[in-house]
């Protein structure tokens, strides 16, 4: 009998195809075990699983083992592979955060559905899982912050093909319909960025950005969006505003023509700099992403917000994704002029 370490294959792509299962591009026999820290797993129920859930997750769908493993047996190191905080919690702390995934699963304040037009379908375990598990993940130390967002009636909608995404008014892969809160997102964008050991791109974190805004204009009883974020003290407001203000100055000094002589940039792409509800979006999918290079780069705004979280994503991520670090910083050494700003918050 084979096993499989799955630690060393959680990031691959997994799918079956009549007695086999396909993990990356090998086959496997449904007598191989997956073998985790105090678990196995056997191929022979993940085939089973796959077969029922074919409507779901049928070709050409790409999830990794890690997905799969959690729909299966619901262990907690499966969801550790899209939730690096997962990997440092121990003892009460890690029996907490599975009580408050499962408590908020249950939840009827959350609606996630994935629409399979004209209709309302099964949705996987992993994919609830995973939406949940951000939000616990992101405010496990501030989960006041979690009972504002859930005072808000927020919703997701997952959509199988791009086609009736779009039919029903998505943009891009992901989006924030601010009116209806809720985020939209072509399904398999969900698992997109877990492809590898270390997360990379993740369009739920960037448009739950925009859920938070969207969260604090609600709360606040603001007319519209002021890209803020729902729950920070004066004291908190005032050190973001200070630090949002360096990041842009920098911004329109570039933007001027004017760089500062020592090659110094914004962290972020121009793009998130076109409104302050993008600003919010795109600098905390940073935070979660590349904290390193925002905590050296831009430190005032990340030490703003991990006091705000009352976390420091660098503990649980080893490394960053560098992905967007080295693709703003190409746009600013290119000499391309950046794009006009409509920031109007929090910039003085």
């Amino acid at each position: 009998m084979q096993t499989l370490l799955f630690r060393e294959i959680a990031a691959l792509r997994i799918r079956q195809r009549e007695n086999q299962v396909f993990i990356g591009e090998q086959p496997y026999s449904l007598d191989t075990m997956i073998v985790g820290q105090q678990w196995q797993l056997s191929l022979s129920a993940v085939h089973r699983f796959l077969e029922a859930s074919a409507p779901v997750y049928g070709e050409p769908f790409r999830v990794p083992v890690a997905a799969v493993v959690f729909d299966v047996n619901h262990e907690l190191e499966a969801l550790g592979h899209f939730l690096p905080l997962i990997s440092i919690l121990v003892g009460a702390e890690r029996t907490l955060f599975m009580e408050r995934l499962n408590g908020l699963l249950r939840d009827p304040s959350i609606q996630i559905r994935l629409r399979n037009e004209p209709s309302i379908v099964g949705i996987p375990l992993s994919a609830r899982a995973l939406i949940i598990g951000q939000i616990v993940m992101c405010f496990f130390y501030r989960y006041d912050v979690v009972t504002t967002l859930l005072s808000t009636k927020p919703s997701f909608d997952l959509f199988h093909t791009v086609a009736d995404y779009e039919r029903n008014g998505g943009v891009g892969g992901g989006c924030y319909d601010l009116r209806a809160h809720r985020i939209m997102l072509h399904m398999p964008r969900l698992y997109e960025g877990f492809f590898t050991p270390i997360p990379r791109v993740c369009p739920f974190l960037h448009e739950f950005g925009h859920m938070l805004d969207g969260t604090s204009m609600r709360h606040m009883q603001y007319g519209e969006c002021r890209g803020e974020l729902p729950g920070m003290t004066a004291t908190q407001r005032s050190a973001f505003a200070a630090a949002k203000a360096a990041e842009y100055a920098c911004y329109l000094a570039h933007y001027h023509g004017r760089p500062p002589a020592d090659g110094y940039h914004p962290l972020g792409h121009p793009y998130v700099f076109q409104t302050d509800g993008e600003f919010i979006a795109g600098y905390w999918e940073m935070f979660w992403r590349n904290p390193h290079t925002m905590a050296t780069h831009c430190p005032a705004l990340f030490a703003n917000w991990c006091d705000y979280t009352q976390c420091d994503p660098r503990q649980a991520l080893p490394q960053d994704y560098l992905g967007y670090v080295k693709g703003n910083r190409a746009f600013y050494r290119s000499g391309e002029r950046p794009w006009p700003s409509q920031i109007r918050y929090h910039i003085g």
